[in-house]
Formats: C-alpha cells, sequence, structure tokens
C-alpha cells in the first residue's frame, strides 16, 4: 500500500518534478556560462589538406594553401585550442579526371576540444590535378666555373648516372634531364664523392619546376690536376715617370695578380716567374685612376687565354702639408647688433691647417668665425670655425682651431632712448613777429654782434628737459 502512495505521488506530481529538473538545469547551464562564456574568435594561417583520389597529383605540389577559420567555442577551451586541433580539408577524392576545380574547404575540430567551426575565409580554393607520372632521365654534368689558371680535369665520374622523375603528367614529360652544375674556381686537387643538387632541365634548357627527382643529389669525382704546359707567372706593372710636383704615387693594385703562359720552356725559364705589364706613365697624373694594359711576353711565348688584359690601378694622392696661421681674429656672426652686444674671449686664436700642399691656403684667407645664432643674454661657451675664405673645403683638408672653446658675453643694449633736451620759450613773438625757437647757447651771443643787440631786447625763456 505505500509502495503504491509514493507511485501515485509521483505520478500526480511528475508535471511540477520535470518542471523542476528543467529549471535546475536551466539554472546550471546559465551559471556555467557565467563561469566559461562562449567566446568567437579568428584563427589565421591554418593549413588546407587536400585530398586526392589515387593516381593524381597536384600541378603544383609545393604549394602549401592555407586559410582562416573563425571558431566559437567556451573560454577554457580556447586555452588548449591549437592550429593543429583544427581540420581544414579540400576534398577531390571522388575527381577522375585531370582539370581545374574549385573546391569548398570543411573544417572540423579535433575532439575533445568543445567548440565549432562557423565560417572559413575564402570558404572555396581553385585546384588543378593531373594524373601522376614517372620517368627516368639521364644526369648531365656541367662545370660552370674552370679550375684556376693552370690546372685542368681529365675526367668527372658521377653516380647515379639517371634518376627518376615523379609529378604530374604534363611536367613530367617536359623534363629531359637532370643537370649537375660543379664550381671548380677554388679547386687545385682532386675532388672525391662530393654532393651535388640535381636540377631537372627541359629541352630548352630552362628549369622545369613542381616535379620531385629521387634521389634529388649525385655523387661526383674530378681529378683535378696542374697543367704541365702552362706556368704560373706572377704580373708586375711597369710604372715610368712621376706625378706633378705637389703629388705622389702610393702604389698600385693588378687584376689578375698572376697569368698563365705556355710555349718556349727556355724563354718561360729566363722570365724568372715575373710578367710585365706595357709602361704605365704617371707625367701628369693628379688622381688615382685605372688602366687595362696588356703584358709584354717574350718571343715564342703565349698567355693562357691569349688577348688577355690586366687592370691596373694606380694610387696618386696629393702630398699633405700644414702651416700654422698665429693671432687671428675671431668674428662674431648671427647677432643683432642693434639688440646685443658682444664680447668674446680671447678674441684671437691660433689655426692650423692641414691637407694637400698645393691648395694649402695663405693667412689671408683664412678666417675664423662664431655662430652666436640663437644664444640669449649672458655667459656661454662656444665653439670657434674655421674656414677659407670664398671657397669649399678641398677633399683632405682639415682646419684646426685653438682654444678649442671661447667665452663668449652677451648683453642686451637699453632699448629706451635718452631725452634731448629742448628750449621753449615764454613768449613766440615779438610784437605781430614770431620768435624762432633756439638754444641755450644762443642765450649768450658775443657782446657787440648783432645778437648781443638783439639779446637785450628778447623776453627771459625757460629750459624744459
Amino acid at each position: 500500500m505505500r509502495e503504491n502512495g509514493v507511485a501515485r505521488f509521483v505520478f500526480q506530481n511528475l508535471g511540477w518534478i520535470a518542471g523542476s529538473v528543467f529549471l535546475a538545469l536551466v539554472v546550471w547551464m546559465a551559471a556555467n556560462m557565467a563561469n566559461n562564456p562562449v567566446e568567437q574568435r579568428e584563427m589565421q594561417n591554418i593549413v588546407v589538406d587536400v585530398q586526392l583520389p589515387d593516381g593524381y597529383v597536384l600541378t603544383r605540389p609545393n604549394t602549401v594553401q592555407r586559410a582562416t577559420v573563425i571558431v566559437r567555442a567556451p573560454k577554457d577551451d580556447w586555452d588548449l585550442l591549437l592550429d593543429e586541433d583544427i581540420h581544414l580539408t579540400a576534398d577531390l577524392s571522388d575527381i577522375r579526371r585531370p582539370d581545374e576545380y574549385e573546391i569548398e574547404l570543411k573544417a572540423e575540430i579535433a575532439d575533445p576540444i568543445h567548440g565549432k567551426v562557423v565560417a572559413i575565409r575564402p570558404n572555396t580554393m581553385t585546384f588543378t590535378i593531373d594524373q601522376e607520372a614517372e620517368k627516368r632521365v639521364p644526369v648531365n654534368v656541367v662545370v660552370s666555373n674552370e679550375p684556376p689558371l693552370g690546372y685542368t680535369y681529365p675526367d668527372i665520374l658521377c653516380d647515379p648516372t639517371e634518376v627518376v622523375v615523379n609529378g604530374s603528367a604534363e611536367r613530367v614529360n617536359q623534363v629531359v634531364q637532370a643537370e649537375a652544375r660543379l664550381n671548380l674556381s677554388d679547386e687545385r686537387n682532386p675532388i672525391l664523392g662530393q654532393s651535388y643538387s640535381l636540377t631537372p632541365i627541359n629541352k630548352d634548357g630552362r628549369t622545369v619546376t613542381s616535379i620531385s627527382l629521387e634521389p634529388a643529389t649525385v655523387s661526383c669525382s674530378v681529378d683535378i690536376q696542374p697543367r704541365t704546359d702552362v706556368i704560373q707567372m706572377r704580373v708586375l706593372p711597369a710604372i715610368i715617370g712621376d706625378p706633378p710636383s705637389g703629388y705622389i704615387f702610393e702604389g698600385y693594385i693588378a687584376t689578375p695578380e698572376s697569368v698563365g703562359v705556355t710555349g718556349d720552356r727556355s724563354a718561360i725559364s729566363d722570365m724568372a716567374g715575373l710578367v710585365y705589364t706595357e709602361p704605365i706613365d704617371l707625367e701628369g697624373q693628379t688622381q688615382t685612376y685605372t688602366a687595362e694594359v696588356q703584358l709584354e711576353l717574350p718571343d715564342g711565348v703565349q698567355l693562357v687565354p691569349e688577348n688577355q688584359l690586366i687592370s691596373v690601378t694606380v694610387t696618386i694622392s696629393p702630398v699633405r702639408s700644414s702651416r700654422q696661421f698665429q693671432e687671428v681674429s675671431v668674428e662674431l656672426t648671427g647677432l643683432d647688433p642693434t639688440v646685443y652686444r658682444a664680447t668674446v674671449l680671447p678674441n684671437a686664436v691660433t689655426v692650423l691647417v692641414v691637407g694637400p700642399e698645393a691648395l694649402l691656403p695663405a693667412r689671408d684667407d683664412v678666417r675664423v668665425t662664431v655662430d652666436l645664432t640663437g644664444l640669449a643674454s649672458g655667459n656661454h661657451l662656444v665653439t670657434p670655425q674655421g674656414v677659407i675664405l670664398d671657397q669649399p673645403m678641398p677633399d683632405g683638408m682639415v682646419i684646426s682651431v685653438r682654444p678649442e672653446q671661447l667665452s663668449v658675453t652677451i648683453e642686451a643694449l637699453d632699448p629706451t632712448p635718452q631725452p634731448t633736451p629742448t628750449i621753449t620759450p615764454t613768449s613766440t613773438t615779438e610784437g605781430d613777429r614770431p620768435m624762432p625757437n633756439t638754444t641755450p647757447d644762443a642765450l649768450t651771443p658775443t657782446p657787440g654782434s648783432v645778437g648781443w643787440f638783439e639779446a637785450r631786447r628778447t623776453p627771459v625763456l625757460s629750459v624744459k628737459h
């Protein structure tokens, strides 16, 4: 009976119980959302996984496609979410013929992260696919730079001699060989088993991209040996003449510094390891210059390679000297003399000029100035500047002033003008005739003069200051 009563109670209050459970669930969800709200954020540069049908490849397989996704997830899950958790795919697995396709992207979030991708930008991408193909092509060795002068290589051995080209059928069919380029410009000893990268080349000698080579490198051995018929000689420029007075020859640089010669062994032996250039005349030269000249070789001796020119850079500099000038007056500039008065101590300095001897100035051409622009009243330390009158500073010339700093006192002039005394007569007329203004000195005429007689009849004047 008791169990029936409980069942009857539950049955009669089932609506209230369901409503209470629902209300509790709503309250729990609201509280959870308040503590862990859902946030929407942007994740950039997510790599697109391109799913291809068997036997097909992308025509540009090395191009990585990326997109941006908008994700909604609880705040706590954002702390755990990584780029790798976003699986962004472009599904081409159902395609069965080569062509260009525009594919809609799809995205999922890996478990156990709670979230949802709400948008993808861009949401579609274009892919071009082709049937996969491969073939074998020969390895071709190209020496891009020959060994140094006087060295040669009778043979080059590389392994393997063939490689496999893999990629889209269109691009694989373009490849005719795999090229290994060898730079031997610094090699003077045999090379044993050195690895060189391979490049796929088409029939026009251009590189074919977006394919792979297996293997991608080749191992080559090069038997580099000295040439017995070529002797290396050091180049020595033949310098004649002298620069003009006031200039000096400081040296030269020859390019190349050595050359190879071949021919009459007796004549080569007499050269003692040196080969001279044609004469380079320094007469009249006043600056550094470069000349291309030939080498002077004895009969029966030839250059390797022939007709080679030697570039010689000759350095010529002016002879440097110095002059010292004492008690050179200091000139002040940049100050309005109607507003300020400036005093400089010391007002005469010593000037040292160092530079090309032919360009050193005379004393009358040297000036020392101090720019006071922007300085207010008071005492200042200033730096004097040495200049050459009416000409820019020649290259390589330095002017020093001693002392390096001067003391300048700037005073503002009194802007209030002093009053000028004026004389105002107590009467401006004598009878009907106006009386002129006069000065105090005019009130004391010399006795016996006309003014003395007039003064006896002139009213008394008052002087105002």
